[in-house]
């Protein structure tokens, strides 16, 4: 059943319909149809001038970017937005430049308005952007003089259409040649004919991006000037202008050169100039203020010199061993507060004595020192194989958003990158680490991020008389039966992931994915493909969890070919399931209860390929530790061949 793509909303709908009816959202659903032409997909984004949908065109057959403003749930006055949203669609498809997202169409479709644009996956400058991490200075001088190119085309034209939203969020990186893209002319508005649209005296613009005059109601071409150098000092400082204030503890803007000892003090003059206050002062265009930096940072004195000169390379088996020393196969963390409160699970201070969330002692002893699993793993490329393309996926933390009391969770995931047999772009570690990342990126924020506590208000009368109470209570925690839906919902945006990917980049990615959440004792257990999943106890023996995708599991099914040779048979490698095949595919769901003892492995193909089950057996029956355990078993897969990757995680139930 279709369910709201707006993450705050997420209400779930029968089957054909095709807009969510929350007053507050009107979102799309996917599957709906704009224009008799237009399929949605996925959300991208949302603001306050439309809400953005990747959708696939199916009279081109192609994927494109689209932008609908729902005119029945518009806040501002509904003949503003409209003209706004037309006014976006003509600049932008007047505006032909390469450093400018161009319009590909744009109409009425009901009470809908729409723009089609092409999808520009590569991100946004703000997703490069971290606190106080300067971007390389290369990097920062190219998108420094792409905007400035592209700020130019705005002002050329001959209306002198003013931007009025230059913001890193508005900045695209395209994903074939990372060339930065100037979006969003939702507030654009050109000087010699349009009439101004601002209502009841408001300045429109992005609060630290706007200049003065703007923010007087005044824009003028020099304010997407000074909105271009706020972004250029933040490339070259890792900071906003007010937040280089605070660290530097001044009254005055510190120099970038002060925040950054990679830039020269030569740059600093030239990117002060381009966010003074007065608009007369700053340069007249953005090639100038280009043409400058480039000077500033041509003419770089001692900072030009090498540092460090390097008399002979680096020997190739020094290389080798040095390479071999990182581990990019497995993601490892641990997500566990400092002192939790055993009650409501939320982090206090070591000195406190009870919770400052609940109130609760402190004094009662945390299920994380005798509920968290031993875990060991380990990744191998194995004898035959070139690269190792397996991912791992080990976190372990505290739940804090399911029914009280909190418990400790585990997330485990192994993932197997897959080659075509021509190897166009497969990227088979691209892929197997999309679908972990993934996976965490969706399941973490829900398992362990705070929700919202509870706040009162007091709302008193005009007369003071009387007070009205009004309190945000924090939401009611979901059970554990919500889990499988989680689980899911993660498996499947991993493959929409990869899926996307493939179609933007004209590859072939491909990977398994076999994960498990251990949660109060409960196993839940996800599986895409052939990476399989074991339980095994001492009472039951070994079992293997999950199904094999594979043309030789379906012979096996079908009493054509023997369980024992499945891993000889040339079709194991044959997968009819994977990640990335399909927008949507089946996914296999196990759950059941273990006991504290059992064992939990996971593992890619090249382990059980070469170790059938009964040795798989042995080794678990017969040692303890969990790493010790991975270790020995993907040893001696690789002694009995290792003709693949092998990987494997051992867990251990507390």
């Amino acid at each position: 059943m279709p369910s709201c793509l707006n993450p705050r909303c997420q209400t779930v709908y029968t089957p054909g319909t095709t807009q969510c009816t929350n007053p507050f959202c009107r979102c799309l659903l996917p599957e709906a149809l704009v224009a008799g032409r237009y399929r949605i997909e996925t959300l991208i984004g949302m603001g306050g001038m439309g809400v953005v949908y990747r959708t696939s065109d199916t009279f081109e057959g192609q994927q494109v970017a689209l932008k609908v403003l729902t005119l029945a749930t518009n806040k501002t006055d509904l003949v503003i937005a409209i003209e706004r949203f037309r006014r976006e669609a003509r600049y932008a498809h007047q505006l032909q430049h390469p450093n400018i997202v161009p319009v590909l169409n744009f109409g009425q479709d009901g009470q809908l308005l729409y723009v089609t644009m092409p999808l520009i996956t590569g991100g946004t400058l703000k997703m490069l952007l971290k606190p106080e991490q300067p971007l390389p200075l290369e990097m920062a001088r190219r998108y420094t003089g792409e905007l400035g190119a592209a700020i130019d085309a705005i002002h050329h034209h001959p209306q002198q259409i003013v931007h009025r939203d230059i913001k890193p969020s508005n900045l695209l990186i395209h994903q074939d040649d990372q060339r930065l893209m100037v979006a969003d002319f939702g507030i654009a508005r050109a000087m010699q004919q349009d009439k101004p649209l601002t209502q009841r005296g408001w300045s429109l613009g992005t609060e630290h991006y706007i200049a003065p005059e703007q923010e007087q109601g005044n824009p003028e071409p020099a304010s997407d000037i000074y909105a271009m150098g706020v972004v250029t000092y933040q490339m070259f400082t890792g900071l906003l202008p007010f937040q280089a204030v605070i660290k530097q503890h001044t009254s005055g803007l510190p120099h970038p050169s002060e925040l950054n000892s990679a830039l020269p003090v030569a740059a600093d003059d030239v990117i002060l100039k381009a966010i003074d206050t007065d608009p007369t002062r700053r340069f007249q265009s953005g090639q100038a203020f280009t043409d400058a930096l480039n000077a500033a940072l041509n003419n770089q004195g001692i900072w030009a010199e090498e540092t460090i000169a390097v008399s002979n390379p680096v020997p190739l088996d020094m290389a080798a061993t040095l390479i071999a020393t990182g581990d990019d196969n497995a993601i490892v963390r641990m997500i566990i507060p400092e002192n939790p409160c055993a009650k409501c699970g939320r982090e206090n201070r070591q000195v406190s004595r009870f919770c400052r969330h609940c109130g609760h002692s402190l004094s009662d002893t945390s299920p994380l020192v005798h509920e968290v699993c031993q875990v060991g793993y380990i990744s191998d490329s194995g004898r035959n194989a070139t690269s190792n393309e397996d991912m791992l996926l080990i976190v372990q933390g505290l739940c804090i958003n399911l029914e009280p009391p909190p418990r400790p969770f585990g997330l485990f995931a192994v993932a197997d990158g897959l080659r075509n047999p021509t190897n166009k772009l497969a990227k088979g570690h691209e892929s197997s680490r999309l679908a972990v990342e993934t996976l965490a990126d969706i399941l973490l924020p829900l398992l362990s991020t705070p929700l919202v506590g509870t706040t009162r208000h007091n709302y008193s009368t005009p007369a003071g008389n009387k007070q009205i109470s009004r309190s945000l209570q924090r939401p009611t925690p979901p059970g554990e039966a919500i889990l499988e839906q989680w689980i899911r919902d993660a498996v499947r945006q991993a493959n929409q992931v990869i899926y996307h990917c493939n179609a933007d980049y004209e590859a072939t990615m491909a990977s398994t994915l076999t994960m498990a959440l251990m949660y109060k004792r409960h196993l839940y257990v996800a599986s895409v493909g052939d990476s399989r999943a074991y339980h095994y106890n001492d009472k039951q023996g070994l079992r293997c969890i999950t199904r094999d995708h594979t043309l030789a599991a379906n012979l096996v099914e079908a009493n054509l070919l023997h369980p024992d040779d499945v891993a000889k048979s040339p079709k194991r490698n044959q997968h009819y399931r994977y990640l990335g095949q399909n927008y949507t595919i089946p996914i296999d769901i196990f759950q059941f209860k273990v006991e504290a003892g059992d064992l939990v492995l996971l593992c890619t193909d090249g382990l059980w390929h070469m170790l059938p089950d009964e040795r798989i057996h042995q080794f678990l029956a017969q040692e303890e530790d969990p790493q010790k355990l991975a270790i020995t078993m993907v040893e001696a897969a690789n002694t009995a061949g290792g003709e693949g990757n092998v990987s494997a995680i051992v867990i251990r139930v507390q």
